[in-house]
């Protein structure tokens, strides 16, 4: 059984590597032999998840794949790798040895010129890693002394070049973003959902504070008589928190089955892959007992403490619940609300950025654009007939209105050069596309001309005359359009003239489009008509289809004209928005934390207006005799706590705004955090605020005044 599979199409899950890789990694096989896996040119590991794909139930090793590289060569599968966990950084499906790869041979002569792939080293025990570094720039300066040489010379200061190797450790590797990596973990996203939880959690303990000393004020007759029978402080200290531990510990033990439960649920919210499978049984017991100790002493003392400091001479006079009015517990409060205005402001902000990113225009037309990977992106004649049949189907199927083809999609795919412009080097991208990828797209053509099939000189690569080249820039030798950006960057040059800094000669300047996303700014690029390189096919579906019928149409169609070739496509749309799937998913993600925040805020000023209306039932009785309607003392009860909460946004706005423009700082085209985004956080605080102390007040406020001065 053969498959014929494209490089191209899996582009991200085809790993190239010697053939000791396996022996250096411990990665498990479960068939084939790690020594002997890629010795052979020829030879191919697959993943668990690939050969299921392409084979079935069927035993892969000694069938053939056929990939795509320059040409179509034939791989023999020797082994089967173990599906990887989501958060490694390993993430294959194939692996081929470096001497498959077409240019093996040419980067061999070059040695270590050559700059294409990672080296991974793995040191021996007892090696000092600095020393070993001091030795490797050492080796390097005189190795790579010629190379250095020439790079100094393309300079125009001619400044001397600090070239030198470093060693980053595989475990750092993973938590930074870089090239050759087909994963890693953001560390600052971990720290920021870290402290986010931990933020939660003082506020639950100081909530439970509150509310404890809310029912211990009840309790505080049974402290004066232990204490007049002869009990010690510490006694009475070490009851109060051994009660708060043991609900703590049973707390947390329910809070970790609680969790379980609402891992699939905190997967899908976050976008992450987290497995209990992966941590010990020891390790998490260890950890809830951490927990649960750190959570009891938090939680716990500061109430203990406040009880058994009660005089008994006072608890005792007149037989009365003693009053306790924790100031510290008022600060707590209103440091605890400042952080869940915080958290709501963050949340609005970031919810009006992400509506602002996903209806933004972006320049090109996203909609209904379907886009599918061609299984041959070289210059090849077999890759010029698929496209031409395609092309026959598309133009004759009545529910595609138009086609065009590029080797990029949106924000990938993209060539970048080196020019130099205006004495500074700069970094040009470079998007290869057909005919009619423009008017495709309705990027209008806004001076000079589009590409034409009826020009020739279009897609003729020409010789520049040695007086019109920079020997420091790249040169494409053809026509090129450049967008709004570049064009501006050069000066607004004549049309149809070479311009020595790009080394072609500029036919048309196209509207500035963002290519990349609202992340960057849109950058200098411009574009090659190359009808012979195709990676992706642009369909352009008209309205009121059925997709589904027309996709097995176009999939028909597709093995057909491909010899049965993997059928991958794609929405546009879909496309742009899974490019900030990540911003979405911290957006979902602050939004549930800030309202669970908000939440267990107000249940501190649940047990604040609890332990208010507790210190005041004198008061209110007194003044109910007195002829103190409910609506008066409703005001009077709320007074204090509605103040906390204005005084809480006065601390929670300025911080608010600090921390939304510095996350706003990572999109180069952003929303204001405007008055409406906190008067909705000012209307959230006030309202949770006051539904959180009314049914203390109210019931305080309507109770029989009569009962409370007699208990009084």
């Amino acid at each position: 059984m053969c498959k014929q599979v494209s490089v191209f199409n899996s582009a991200h899950n085809v790993l190239v590597a010697e053939n000791n890789f396996f022996s250096i990694f411990n990665f498990p096989l479960l068939k084939g032999d790690a020594k002997t896996a890629l010795i052979e040119p020829n030879s191919m590991v697959i993943s668990e998840k690939a050969a299921k794909k392409y084979f079935g139930d069927e035993d892969p090793v000694g069938k053939t794949i056929n990939l795509k590289l320059k040409e179509e060569t034939p791989f023999i599968i020797t082994a089967v790798a173990k599906d990887f966990p989501a958060n490694s950084s390993m993430q294959f499906d194939m692996v081929i040895p470096l001497q498959a790869e077409p240019s093996f041979e040419k980067r061999r002569a070059e040695g270590l010129n050559q700059y294409s792939h990672l080296c991974i080293l793995e040191l021996r025990d007892n090696i000092n890693e600095k020393e070993f570094e001091t030795k490797l720039n050492a080796y390097c300066k005189n190795r790579f002394a010629a190379s250095v040489k020439e790079l100094e010379s393309y300079s125009k200061d001619k400044n001397p070049i600090d070239f030198h190797a470093y060693l980053r450790p595989f475990a750092a590797a993973h938590f930074n973003e870089s090239d050759g990596w087909f994963h890693y973990t953001s560390l600052e996203r971990i720290y920021q959902l870290l402290s986010l939880s931990i933020i939660i959690l003082i506020i639950a303990c100081i909530n439970y504070v509150l509310l404890t000393l809310t029912s211990t004020a009840s309790r505080s007759q049974e402290v004066g008589i232990r204490k007049t029978v002869g009990a010690e402080r510490k006694q009475i200290i070490l009851q109060f928190w051994t009660e708060t531990q043991l609900l703590v510990t049973v707390s947390v033990a329910a809070g970790y089955f609680l969790a379980v439960a609402a891992l699939p649920f905190f997967n899908e919210l976050t976008g992450a892959k987290l497995q209990l499978q992966n941590i010990s049984t020891a390790n998490i017991l260890i950890m809830l007992a951490a927990i649960s100790l750190a959570l009891g002493l938090l939680a716990g003392v500061y109430p203990a403490m406040a009880m058994s400091g009660l005089k008994p001479l006072k608890i005792m006079r007149g037989f009365s619940a003693y009053k306790i009015n924790p100031q510290l517990s008022r600060v707590f409060v209103v440091l605890q609300y400042s952080a869940c205005i915080v958290l709501v402001i963050s949340s609005l902000v970031i919810g009006k950025q992400m509506k602002f990113m996903l209806n933004k225009d972006l320049g090109f037309d996203k909609e209904q654009v379907l886009l599918l990977e061609a299984p041959d992106r070289f210059n090849s004649n077999e890759a010029m007939r698929i496209k031409n049949r395609f092309y026959q189907f598309a133009l004759s199927e009545p529910g595609i209105e138009k086609v065009t083809a590029s080797t990029f999609s949106f924000a990938n795919g993209f060539n970048m050069n080196g020019h130099i412009i205006n004495g500074k080097q700069e970094f040009i991208n470079e998007m290869n596309v057909d005919y009619g990828y423009f008017a495709f797209n309705k990027i209008p053509i806004i001076k000079g001309r589009d590409f034409s099939p009826d020009m020739p000189t279009d897609t003729t690569a020409f010789e520049i005359p040695a007086e019109l080249r920079d020997s420091l820039s790249s040169s494409t030798n053809k026509a090129i359009i450049v967008n709004e950006t570049l064009y501006a960057m050069l000066g607004k040059p004549p049309m149809d003239e070479i311009n020595k800094a790009m080394g072609s000669r500029i036919i048309g300047v196209c509207k500035d489009y963002n290519f990349w996303g609202l992340t960057q700014k849109i950058g200098p690029a411009y574009h090659l008509c190359s009808p012979n390189m195709t990676a992706y096919y642009w369909c352009k579906i008209k309205p009121n289809q059925n997709i589904s019928q027309l996709i097995d149409r176009i999939r028909t169609n597709w093995n057909s004209i491909t010899n049965n070739a993997p059928f991958n496509y794609f929405w546009m749309d879909e496309s742009v928005q899974h490019f900030y799937d990540a911003y979405q998913k911290w957006m979902q993600t602050i939004t549930v934390f800030s309202w669970m925040a908000v939440l267990v805020a107000c249940l501190g000023l649940f047990g604040l207006s609890g332990l208010n209306a507790v210190n005041r039932t004198k008061e209110i009785g007194i003044r109910k005799v007195l002829g103190a309607g409910v609506t008066g003392l409703f005001i009077l009860l709320n007074k204090d706590f509605i103040r906390m909460a204005i005084i809480s946004l006065a601390v929670a706005i300025p911080l608010g705004m600090y921390f939304t423009n510095e996350w706003l700082e990572n999109f180069a085209y952003r929303v204001k955090a405007d008055w409406t985004i906190y008067v909705g956080a000012s209307a959230v605080a006030l309202i949770s605020a006051a539904a959180a102390v009314s049914y203390h007040t109210y019931k305080a406020a309507t109770a029989n005044p009569v009962k409370s001065l007699r208990t009084e």
